[in-house]
């Protein structure tokens, strides 16, 4: 599998990279992937191989991208890097790759759906053909994001100073989970992960300026597959049908009894499936 690594980005000497694996379909349209970990953990090179290997032998050229951390960086500033490097695809991926086609097609996990689905929402950047949202969310607003997460209360208790020990003095684009897991757990378990992405000030305007408005924003958003657990403890499947019966082209994709992030575990029947099934709803839009 070959990869090349631009950079996309820089900030204060921190480069914003993003991995760039091409199909071998001459007219590819591009998947820009966005990682999960809540916005606080996680990495572009995340997503396993096996999905990658998928994406392209489907015909579809893969672009996985970094993305500054909270808590080091703030909300609107992450949004700026996922902007940003989609602005960058656009500007730049013609001529550095030969490609046929800028057009584009956004993928998230968790957080990174949510990204997604804000940059598919946002009138400024040219529109993706379609967002695949894997256990995503669309607003800020929602209580279950500002409550105590009764699952993470099972987990270990962090103290306030353990916590500190876990945050960078300067911005991160990548952590690896077994180091930052934790502190996503910690802000689950006190319900202070807001504050945690937006810092001391989470007015109702912010909120808002961060959230899809499902009167205002759904109907405008492009063809949306949502694959989602309706056992997931983290986000709550609703949030996935909410926004399916809120768009006018979606496809939604259950799976049961499964954990949030089910398709993890590659060997497992039910992630291959759902990648599978994403790709059916991309060749038929």
């Amino acid at each position: 599998m070959n990869i090349e690594t631009i950079t996309y980005a820089e900030r204060d000497g921190l480069l914003l990279q993003a991995d760039f694996y091409r199909s071998s379909k001459s007219s590819a349209q591009t998947i820009i992937y966005f990682h999960g970990g809540g916005l606080i953990y996680g990495s572009r090179k995340d997503l396993a191989e096996e999905y990658i290997s998928l994406f392209l032998d489907s015909g579809y050229h893969f672009l996985a991208v970094d993305y500054r951390l909270a808590p080091e960086t703030k909300l609107p500033e992450i949004y700026q890097d996922v902007t940003d490097a989609i602005q960058w695809f656009q500007d730049e991926a013609t001529q550095r790759w030969h490609l046929e086609t800028t057009d584009y097609i956004l993928l998230g996990q968790s957080s990174g759906a949510y990204l997604a689905l804000l940059a598919a929402s946002d009138p400024l950047i040219p529109p993706p053909v379609a967002v695949l949202s894997f256990y995503g969310y669309s607003s800020l607003k929602a209580n279950w994001l500002a409550e105590k997460n009764a699952y993470y209360a099972k987990f270990a208790q962090l103290s306030e100073a353990l916590v500190k020990t876990m945050i960078y003095p300067h911005e991160i684009t990548a952590s690896k989970v077994a180091q930052r897991f934790p502190l996503y757990v910690y802000a689950r378990q006190t319900g202070k992960w807001l504050k945690m992405v937006l810092g001391d000030s989470t007015s109702k305007d912010l909120l808002t300026t961060y959230s899809l408005r499902e009167e205002q924003d759904f109907h405008f958003l492009p063809p949306l597959f949502l694959a989602h657990s309706r056992a997931d403890q983290d986000v709550p499947i609703s949030e996935s049908e909410r926004l399916h019966r809120g768009t006018l082209t979606s496809e939604f994709y259950p799976v049961e009894d499964l954990p949030h992030d089910f398709d993890t575990k590659t060997t497992a029947a039910e992630g291959m499936a759902a990648y599978q099934a994403a790709i059916r709803f991309l060749d038929k839009i």
